[in-house]
């Protein structure tokens, strides 16, 4: 899974089960505090993934 401080604005990631689909908006700046973590995004019980 990808963690938060890897994310840039405009990533995609979709769900395979059901399609839905997330977008990056704005980057996270938290990786400078320590705080990202590696849980990713899910959904219908299922890791999205980066499209």
């Amino acid at each position: 899974m990808v963690s938060c401080e890897e994310l840039k604005k405009g990533d995609v990631f979709v769900c395979q089960e059901c399609g839905l689909e997330l977008t990056v908006s704005k980057a996270c700046d938290c990786a400078e505090e320590g705080m990202c973590t590696e849980e990713g995004f899910s959904c219908c019980g299922q890791a999205m993934l980066k499209k």
